[in-house]
């Protein structure tokens, strides 16, 4: 079973904090792999929010756990420290932030097929759905089969979804990925142009009890970019 990290950040409200930031963690991504003292997890991606969509400034970083459950067992009964390194490296650049485990359904991709099959995801919708309580797994079942019928060269696919953990399985988080912010936009203006798509809202809307979205585009070093 996949087992997903979510991070939003909230950059110190100081100019070019949240650059700074971006860059390091990029250096550290590609030449470390991860901070010492996180829990391990190889990035998928890196994103901004679109200021217009939603809160800002904010940072989102999405980590593949290694090992799955497995994997973040032994990291927490080997690493007993209150408050990770990270938190000490970079006070000087973020504030704050909330982090979610994620457990990816069945038909969502890692970092490896990811990257093994050339994913883009220049633009991207990133959606937070509350559910009845026990409602993930019907819910990820159908937003997969959907997903599958999306037309390949339609404009939008989606990248994942996945049911956040200790949430008795009320909440799910979804990533769509738009070639372009026209593809999107169009998508919103004309319904005509994405059937498929929209025929997934209007079944979605008898499962879920709110729905927020933000507009995301990746940093330069984003490996799903």
């Amino acid at each position: 079973m996949a087992v997903f990290l979510h991070e939003t950040l909230d950059p110190v409200p100081r100019p070019g904090a949240h650059t700074r930031y971006l860059e390091e963690l990029g250096e550290v991504v590609e030449l470390e792999g991860n901070a010492e003292g996180s829990a391990g997890g190889r990035c998928i991606a890196a994103w901004a929010p679109v200021f217009l969509t939603g809160r800002w400034p904010q940072l989102v970083t999405f980590w593949e756990m290694p090992g799955g459950w497995d994997g973040f067992g032994d990291h927490f009964d080997r690493v007993d420290d209150l408050f990770h390194e990270p938190l000490e490296r970079w006070y000087d650049e973020r504030s704050g932030g909330v982090d979610q485990v994620l457990v990816g359904a069945d038909w969502a991709p890692g970092l490896d097929r990811l990257l093994a099959e050339g994913w883009r995801a220049p633009v991207v919708l990133q959606e937070t759905v509350e559910l009845e309580p026990g409602g993930a797994p019907d819910y990820l079942a159908r937003l997969g089969d959907a997903g599958a019928s999306l037309p390949a060269d339609g404009g939008v696919r989606l990248i994942g979804g996945y049911e956040s953990a200790f949430q008795r399985g009320g909440k799910v988080l979804v990533l769509w990925a738009f070639d372009s912010f026209r593809a999107l936009s169009d998508a919103q203006r004309d319904r005509a142009l994405q059937p498929r798509w929209w025929d997934w809202q209007r079944e979605a809307r008898a499962l879920e009890r709110s729905v927020s979205g933000v507009v995301l585009r990746p940093a330069t070093w984003s490996p799903l970019r």
